[in-house]
This record gives structure tokens, sequence and C-alpha cells, in this order.
């Protein structure tokens, strides 16, 4: 730089060209530096893009030492040979296919990078020592690289320092559950951590767990393609509305985590009213279709004293968000105690639930369903109940964690069991129940596993009962689920002659087609349309819809949830006449289920009564 600077008779414009070209090839040397020691896979394109920043950095010195006559006895070809490396390397890089990662291999790199940064920075620092003693000794000199090898030593461990603490966290950040990324979408592929470079977030950290309402529709009626393309925009909107300092990544599927450091309630609520908005806006795909989706959001905000784990926010967050769920979707909310208490419930009724079938807890309890207003029973919904102790758990929280858990398939074997015993004996010693059959409610899960219909059939053969005595209840999110599964295993299940029904129907988001594609045979009119009946026209609307619907089909129609005669008398007007519900019995044990069923015959004569003096409408 000195000797360019001395030039009198230059161009100033071209001699400060010149200056910047080591200037720049430092920096350059620098960022190289950086990428080539530091921790990851090193693919071709990586190594490639290394080697043609490599190559920009000799072709700058060298062409710098050739201007000011330090290597002018190096041709003009050879000073261009590191240029033409450059496009060369780089081209190459852009068109290298990447290769998969590998774990191990990472590891190792960072283990030898490591070793490399400190060789290369201890033989930097004590570069200039030699230099000064390669001269002569003299006492200025000496003193001089004594000063230096102190910088150097001090430098060093400061440097080695750093570098422990980076491969900490480094390690803290390594994958622990590969998980598909999308181009574009910004990827949390850790299970236990989140995109931060703590073991605890900052005090008063909020965290957000964000699940896109309903994405599973446009996976099913759009392809795959369609949902990751919108998973990609959704990312883009995300990173749009949440810029750094803002952390945001995704966790798998349609679920993304937001870490906002240094923030309150107040300050995270804002937040996620913005990111709810964002979200909600028309998405329009490549193929030219809108599609519209919202979000559901759970936020966690950590105790201002630091002890609270990254771990422990993501479940709680995570707990907030299913609250959101819970709710109606498209819903803020915020932690609190009483979700905390939730887990912690949750997760001793898992621990509970394992060994509550073998200790005898577990009980079975039937609702007759009826022909109306003949007073006979056709058949008992199977329901599971649970009494721990003194205490009675709600079939609505011990069901859904059993689902979670994979405990439903031996409870729901279980369950099986116990209905198609109680069946076999009612048709053996009750008259009037010849033809009665159990319906049991079968999950997703259950239905998803291979052997289920083996299951099915070894049940029915063991109690001597044919398939037309089981009746199996499917929600709409089965033929909603993996189509291809569920469909088989339906097939399987009705060359038994097993029948097969929808439970609530209606309240769910499948689609009339699923009903001529699975072998259905019955709709179940769900509790929440029937309890309006006497007084909601809406309702009565469509419930008379579905009635109608469903007879087009060839499908048998039983309405759930019937407590009063005036529903009972208007389901009959609208042409449904098998029923369930407290009208007739409230679910009983094995031991009051042969009362039950003579009790219900009893009570035509009575309704018949009410039916002659009802008014004319």
């Amino acid at each position: 730089m000195i000797p360019t600077l001395d030039i009198t008779d230059g161009w100033v414009m071209a001699q400060m060209a010149v200056v910047i070209y080591p200037v720049a090839a430092v920096c350059l040397l620098i960022i190289a530096a950086r990428l080539a020691l530091s921790g990851g896979e090193r693919t071709p394109a990586f190594l490639l893009l290394l080697a043609g920043t490599a190559a920009l950095v000799v072709g700058d010195i060298v062409f710098a030492l050739g201007e000011v006559g330090h290597v002018s006895s190096v041709s003009q070809n050879v000073l261009e040979v590191p240029y033409l490396l450059v496009p060369a390397c780089i081209g190459t890089a852009s068109s290298t296919r990447p290769r998969p990662a590998s774990p191990r291999s990472s590891r190792n790199h960072r283990v030898i990078s490591s070793m490399a940064r400190r060789w290369v920075v201890g033989v930097s620092l004590v570069a200039p020592v030699v230099v000064l003693l390669g001269e002569g000794i003299t006492p200025s000199r000496l003193i001089s690289a004594l000063i230096c090898l102190v910088l150097a030593a001090t430098a060093v461990a400061r440097i080695v320092g750093l570098m422990r603490s980076q491969a900490e966290h480094q390690n803290e950040l390594t994958p622990c559950d590969a998980r598909r990324t999308l181009p574009g979408s910004p990827a949390v592929t850790s299970c236990r951590t989140v995109p931060t470079s703590c073991s605890a977030p900052p005090a008063g950290a909020a965290m957000m767990f964000i699940d896109l309402d309903r994405f599973k529709l446009v996976n099913d009626s759009m392809g795959h393609a369609a949902g990751d393309e919108l998973l990609v925009q959704a990312a883009e909107r995300l990173r749009r509305v949440a810029p750094p300092p803002i952390m945001v990544g995704r966790v798998s599927g349609d679920e993304f985590l937001v870490l906002i450091p240094d923030c309150n309630t107040a300050g995270a609520l804002s937040v996620a009213d913005r990111i709810r908005a964002t979200l909600a806006e028309r998405y329009v795909l490549s193929d030219g279709v809108a599609v519209f989706t919202s979000a559901s959001i759970g936020i966690a905000v950590s105790a201002f004293d630091g002890t609270q784990d990254a771990t422990t926010m993501i479940r709680e967050a995570d707990a907030a968000m299913y609250r959101s769920k819970e709710t109606g979707r498209d819903a803020i909310t915020v932690f609190d105690s009483s979700m905390r208490e939730r887990i912690e419930r949750r997760v001793e009724i898992e621990r509970t639930l394992r060994s509550a079938i073998e200790r005898g807890e577990i009980g079975v309890a039937y609702q007759p369903v009826v022909s109306w207003p003949d007073g006979r029973v056709l058949g008992v919904e199977a329901l599971a109940r649970w009494t721990k102790g003194d205490e009675r758990v709600a079939p609505a929280e011990f069901i859904d964690v059993a689902e979670e858990s994979g405990l439903i398939i031996p409870l729901g074997a279980f369950v099986l069991d116990e209905a198609l015993r109680q069946v076999a004996w009612m048709r053996a010693n009750i008259p009037s129940a010849k033809d009665v059959y159990a319906s049991v409610n079968v999950s997703p899960r259950q239905l998803q596993s291979g052997d289920f219909a083996d299951l099915v059939a070894e049940t029915l053969h063991r109690h001597h009962l044919p398939g037309g005595a089981l009746f199996l209840e499917i929600t709409e999110s089965v033929m909603m689920g993996d189509t291809l599964a569920a469909a088989s295993a339906m097939t399987a299940l009705t060359s038994l002659d097993v029948r097969l029904s929808v439970d609530d129907f209606g309240t769910g988001f499948s689609s009339l087609s699923y009903l001529k594609r699975f072998p259905v045979d019955v709709v179940k009119i769900d509790r929440s349309f029937v309890s309006g009946l006497a007084h909601d026209e809406s309702d009565a609307s469509l419930v008379a819809a579905i009635i109608k619907m469903a007879t087009a089909l060839g499908l048998t129609t039983i309405a759930e949830g019937v407590e009063t005669h005036e529903q009972a008398r208007r389901l009959i007007e609208l042409g449904c006449t098998k029923m369930q519900g407290y009208l007739f019995s409230a679910p009983v044990p094995m031991g009051e289920l042969v009362e039950t069923v003579h009790a219900i015959g009893g009570r035509t004569a009575s309704f018949d009564r009410r039916r002659r003096c009802a008014p004319v409408r």
C-alpha cells in the first residue's frame, strides 16, 4: 500500500483502487476463514464457494503486489489464473446438487475445525514475533517480541474460551429428531430446544406455539404440494411480521415456534395479534387457487428470574395453543396456572391409565339405542368408564390421553371384548334381545393399526357372534385422514358383516363424497342439533336435511342426545325413529342393563298418550 501511495505521477483514482485491493482481500480472507473453520456439514457446493473466495483473495493480493513491482517477474497469464478460478468455482457451486447431511461427519468436522482454528490463530499471532527476531535481536526488538507474545497469549486464551462457549451452544442445537423442511421455511429441527443459544430463555422472554387451522384439509383436498406451498407462504409472512431479534422456526407439519426476547405478556399479545391477522389473509397458490386459513396461538411467558427452561416454555405454549383450538380456533391463549395443573393432571392420568385395566378400574357402561315409539331396544352403545378409588375420571379426560399415548389400542380391545360378551349373554338369555347389537367407538389409531380387523374377527368368533352383532362408530376425522388405510380397514371389517356408523355427524368437516366412498351404514345425528329441535327452526332444518340426505344415500339415521318427549316427537315427524339419550336411559353398568331394557318398553304407552294429546301445528 505504501509504495502505491508514494507514486507521484499516477492517476489518484487508480492508486486508491490498488490500495483498496489488499484491504478488501483481508476482509474476504476473514470471511473465508470464518466459514472454513465453522461447524457443519461440508458439501461440495460449500467447498467450491470457499475455493472461489480464496482464489479471489489470492488474485487481489497478487495483482496489488504486481502493480507495485514486487512480482514483476511473474507473467500476466499467471496473474489471471486466480481470477479465472473465481467464476469457475462459484458457477459450479451453484449447479451442484446438495447431499444429505451426516450428523457424525458434522461432529467430527467440528472437532477438526476447532483444532484448526486454534492453530491458525496461534500461528497468526506468533508470526510478528518471528519477523521481528528474524532481522536480528536487539533490546528494542526483544521488548517488542515479548509484548507481542503477551498479547498473543491473551488473545489465544480469549478465543479458545469463545470457541468452547460456541461449541456448547452448538451442541444444544444438535438435531435430535430430523424433520422434513421446506425451501424458504424456517426450520426448528430440535425436539427439545428452541432457536436460541441459551438453555434458558432470557428473563421475560415469550414463546409462541402456532398451529395453522384446518391445514389438513388443504393437504387432503389439494395435495401435499399445495400444502407445502401454503407452509412456505405462511413462513414468509411470519418472517415479515416478526423480524429479528424475534426468532421464528418451524417445528413440524403446520406448527411454528416464535421466541420473543425481553418481552412481557402485553407485548407478546400484541405480536400474536399481528401474526394471527397476517396468517388469516388470503393465500394465492401457484396454480392461481386462493385458499384461506387461520392460526391458533398459545403463549408462554418465562419467569423474570430466568429459571424457566426452553423445553418447559414450549410445552406450556403448546398447551395454551390446544386451549385455543378447543375454544373454536383462530384464537390466542396465554398459558396460566390452571393449564399447568391440567398438564400435570394429564401426565398423572397417562401414568395410572397404563395399569388401570389390569387393576379392574376400567368398566363399561351401556346406553340403549331404541326404536321409537314401539320401545324396542335395537342395540347398546358401549362406553368406557374409569373409577379410580372414590374418583370418577371423566371420559373426555382419559380418552384423549389414551389416544395421544397409544393406550387407546389396549383400552379399545378391552371395551370391544366386554361389549360383545354382554351382547352374547343378552341374545342367549333375553327373548326380546335376540337381535340386539353392540355399538363400539373406534379411534383413528385403532382403525389404522394393521391388525384391527383380525382383532374384531377373533373377538366375534370367541363370543360366537355374527358380524351383524357389532356396529363400529367412527368419526368424520377418520375418513378425512389416511383415506387409503381407512378404506382398506373398512373393507376388511365389512367383509365380516360388521356395520359402520359415522358418529357426531355434522360437527366435522367431511364432504358428502366420503359417505359414498366408504362402506358406511348409519349416520348418527349429533346431540348439538337434537337439543334445539323444540325451539330452534334452524336446528330442525339441519336435522331434516341430514335425514333426507341419509335416506337418499340408503343410510340409516340415529339421533343422539334425545332428552325430551318433544324432541322425540319432532324426530319422528322428520322421519327418524331410531334414537338414544337420557329420555330412555343414561349409560348403565352391566348389572342394570337388563332391567333398563324392560323398563324402556313400559314407556311406550305414556309416549303414545302424549302424542295423541299434543296440539296440531
